[in-house]
């Protein structure tokens, strides 16, 4: 926002500094020594205000400077007659000051500030125009004050909401990146077990699998298991054929890589192929019977726009000559196929197929291509794109609010401070009395299109408006001699002032820029086209420029405001966006990590001392115990992958106790997202404990939208466990429905709870 400010004197102050070139190379109307002296050093404070506002460097200084010079500037032209110089020109030594003071400083000062610039004006005009003259000239700087106190808050307030609105997305984004880093790594989480410690344990618990497999395997899992989850780094390469070629083979089979000499992609999708491409093998050495199997990897596309292959894709494809099976056979809760190959390419922005036939072999092709990426641009490009592409009014909304308000305290003030100068001249020149009517037809005019300001104003009324304007301008030298360009007898020049002011901000740019450029334009034709107006070219010139001036002033500070304000929601949103999106990344970071140490806990004191102990050789993997052990861990993760983040120690030990004493206990769940932990460890430790050990239990587990629906059946029934599954449904806060029925055969229970 202070950027914004600092820019916008920048570029009035560039007008200034051309307004006192234009006033030194004239000669101007009096070439006397001391007022050439006043004008190079304005020049020189307007060319310095320019360069320092452009590079945001304006500081109290540059106000103090301005104040110091606002004083003295008038002072000095009052010893030689203050007449000398066009009471246009002389409001310029003021303006400054009080467009600084409106920037830069707190309501108190800027107004103390407003008081010096214009006493200053008064009080040496005062002697040789009069009271009323003297009044009358500070017009303009009173109207420069009124609308730099309105639009300078004006543009804090948007910079404030626009920080405030960063700060929500900011918020929004961390919890959008935590909520998306803890279901990434449960996912991951769940990968792991299925893939290397599901399948270690499995292996333990069977006779006949050689001990160096299940050593490597032992250890694997507890790498798997101890490796700290990583996020997506999309900056980074790596090549992608060393670790396909190390893809170990199935038992008993012959595998075949077939890879190109190099193949780089960014870490994450590599991991993902990997281990996409690892899943396969095991099916192949669980469930194909194979004798060969052959991996292709091949890239896809060209070399990237650096001559690099970053933007090149690949397909790698793992194929067996087993049996086979139906297609349509893969359902849809499938641990492995399902979830550890083609989720997982998902994720990852990639894709697999499974093809499949009994008796023809399977085939498995994964593939990933690297998303287009848009050419980047910086925060001032982007903002002005959005310029572009969205609706000014309502950028400006977002910033402010009703635009009315803002645009009515600068518009409003100017025209009754130009509806008096109007009265005080037309008095003085009965025979002008039509530019009053068409003065007040436009003022009418304004104030209508004001009105409409929020809503939108149609482009055909602010063309007629700006006609209409443009029009009655020029007409006025029909009335007016153009000798009336040197004070405000010109006043309609002015006039157009609030209308161009407030279409300038609500409307495209061009349209109001070429009314203003056909008024001047108009003027200068009817100066050079007329009687002159001055003793000479440069005094011609130093008689026009200021009526110019005092319409492009208000001109361009509107233009320079509202196109920053219509800014600060764009710009300063997509300067952020970065901070933003590493505040995200971060949250999901440590939100992966802490979801991991959090499911790693609930299983590392039983499943990872066991793995640790066999893939170190610390213990034999054929021993009678450890075989019985790791088949009651390998219960336990199957329970874990149905039901992750569910089972606590004590419902896992409660799981070991019953299947050891002959218990079959089944879980079953239709999806591996994260289920009410309290809810389910409530029911499954009454079922367990309440009453004798049961022969059979199983627990069905279904989520649906806004719910997590559970059906258990225990047999046989007993009417104490039935009891007591009552009791303890009706503790739970969140239950929406309960049903327990006992009967000597079993016990079923139908229960839902509102989803976490």
């Amino acid at each position: 926002m202070e950027c914004g400010l600092s820019r916008a004197v920048a570029a009035l102050s560039a007008l200034f500094a051309l307004n006192w070139s234009g006033f030194l190379l004239s000669g101007g109307t009096d070439p006397a020594p001391d007022v050439r002296a006043v004008a190079l050093v304005f020049l020189a404070q307007a060319v310095v205000t320019a360069v320092r506002g452009a590079r945001v460097w304006l500081s109290r200084v540059d106000i103090g400077v301005a104040v110091v010079l606002a004083l003295l500037g008038p002072a000095v032209l009052a010893v030689g007659g203050v007449s000398r110089v066009l009471v246009g020109q002389r409001c310029l030594l003021v303006v400054p000051a009080v467009l600084l003071a409106a920037a830069l400083l707190p309501r108190r000062a800027r107004r103390w500030t407003y008081v010096l610039a214009i006493g200053a004006q008064i009080a040496t005009s005062w002697p040789a125009d009069g009271p009323a003259g003297a009044v009358e000239g500070v017009w303009p700087v009173v109207a420069t004050a009124v609308a730099g106190d309105v639009l300078a808050p004006l543009m804090r307030t948007a910079g404030d909401r626009a920080d405030r609105a960063q700060q929500r997305v900011r918020a929004a984004r961390a919890a959008a990146g935590r909520a998306a880093g803890r279901r990434e790594a449960h996912r991951n989480f769940q990968g792991v077990l299925h893939d290397e410690v599901s399948t270690a344990l499995q292996a333990i618990g069977l006779p006949g699998v050689p001990e160096p497999r299940l050593r490597e395997a032992a250890a694997e899992a507890v790498a798997a298991l101890a490796a700290s989850p990583a996020g997506p780094d999309r900056d980074g390469r790596v090549d992608l054929t060393a670790p396909v070629r190390a893809l170990p083979p199935p038992s008993e089979t012959v595998l075949t890589v077939e890879a190109p000499d190099a193949l780089h992609v960014p870490p994450h999708v590599a991991d993902a192929v990997v281990g996409a491409a690892r899943e396969a093998l095991r099916n192949i050495e669980k469930h194909a019977a194979a004798r060969t199997v052959r991996v292709r990897l091949r890239g896809t596309g060209g070399p990237g726009r650096s001559g690099t292959e970053r933007d090149r894709g690949f397909w790698l494809s793992v194929t067996d000559d087993g049996a086979g099976f139906p297609a349509g056979e893969l359902a849809p809760s499938s641990v492995g196929l399902r979830r550890s190959v083609i989720r997982r390419m998902d994720e990852v922005g990639g894709g697999a197929e499974v093809r499949s036939a009994p008796g023809r072999g399977t085939t498995v092709r994964l593939e990933w291509h690297p998303p287009t990426a848009e050419p980047a641009v910086d925060g001032e490009e982007a903002g002005l794109r959005a310029g572009a592409a969205e609706d000014m009014v309502g950028r400006m909304r977002a910033a402010v609010g009703d635009v009315r308000r803002p645009l009515a305290a600068v518009c409003l003030p100017f025209l009754a401070a130009m509806g008096i100068v109007a009265v005080v001249h037309v008095s003085r020149s009965p025979d002008t009395s039509p530019l009053l009517a068409w003065y007040t037809l436009l003022a009418g005019l304004t104030v209508a299109l004001l009105l409409r300001a929020d809503s939108g104003i149609p482009g055909y009324a602010a063309g007629a408006a700006c006609g209409f304007a443009v029009a009655g301008v020029l007409g006025s030298f029909l009335l007016l001699p153009l000798s009336a360009l040197r004070d405000f007898e010109s006043w309609p020049v002015g006039a157009v002032t609030p209308l161009l002011t407030l279409l300038v901000i609500v409307r495209p740019a061009w349209e109001a820029l070429t009314a203003l450029v056909l008024e001047q334009t108009g003027i200068v034709v009817l100066v050079v086209t007329g009687p002159p107006i001055a003793s000479s070219p440069g005094g011609t010139v130093a008689v026009v420029l200021p009526a110019l001036f005092a319409p492009a002033l208000g001109v361009l500070t509107g233009l320079a405001i509202g196109r920053t304000v219509a800014r600060l929601g764009g710009v300063t949103a997509r300067a952020e966006a970065a901070r933003s999106a590493m505040l995200a990344t971060e949250a999901a970071r440590r939100a992966r990590e802490e979801l991991h140490r959090e499911r790693l806990a609930h299983l590392g004191e039983e499943i990872l001392p066991l793995l640790a102990e066999v893939g170190s050789g610390r213990c034999a993997p054929d021993d009678p115990g450890v075989r019985d052990r790791a088949r009651l861990l390998s219960g336990a993760v199957r329970d874990e992958l149905q039901l992750p983040g569910v089972l606590d120690r004590t419902v896992r030990e409660l799981l070991a106790a019953v299947r050891r004493a002959g218990c079959a206990v089944v879980i079953q769940s239709d999806s591996d997202d994260l289920h009410p932990p309290t809810f389910l460890r409530l029911l499954l430790a009454t079922a367990l404990t309440c009453g004798p050990v049961p022969r059979e239990v199983f627990l069905t587990v279904n989520a649906v939208t806004g719910a997590v629906h559970a059906s258990l059946v225990v047999i046989p029934g007993d009417g104490r466990r039935a009891r007591a599954l009552s009791d303890a449904l009706s503790t739970v806060g969140a239950v929406t429905r309960a049903d327990v029925v006992n009967s000597d055969t079993s016990t079923w229970v139908e229960a839902a709870v509102r989803a976490p």
